[in-house]
């Protein structure tokens, strides 16, 4: 039987180790047949924005968007985004603006929940 994972991202991409263990721990759960949520939060959301060019490293627009076409949900804080500036044409496909409320839910429906940043 399939469980689900929920991940809380609430760290910037290149300033923590927390965007790669975000993206294995969600990686290893769909190949595994389990469904996974991912919620980010305060600078977390930086982690879908388009356009980014790292080098050497996890780039998270590219493989997380290939974790939402395989069936994750990605769910970002609304006010958040909105705190930031960052607008529908500015996010990766398929991460969606949420709510608090919404967390609680996803967190209160999941099997496990792993917090990475707050």
């Amino acid at each position: 039987m399939s469980k689900h994972l929920m991940v809380l991202l609430a760290t910037t991409p290149y300033s923590f180790e927390n965007t790669y263990t975000a993206f294995k721990l969600a990686e290893t759960a769909l190949d595994q047949g389990h469904r996974v949520t991912l919620f980010a939060s305060g600078d977390g959301i930086h982690n879908f924005t388009v356009k980014q060019n790292p080098k050497g490293i996890l780039n998270p627009e590219e493989k997380f968007g290939q974790l939402i076409k395989r069936g994750m949900r990605v769910d970002l804080c609304g006010t958040c985004l909105q705190f930031r500036g960052i607008k529908a044409e500015h996010r990766v496909e398929g991460a969606e603006p949420s709510s608090l409320k919404n967390l609680f839910a996803l967190m209160d429906k999941s099997d496990v929940f792993v917090n990475l940043g707050f």
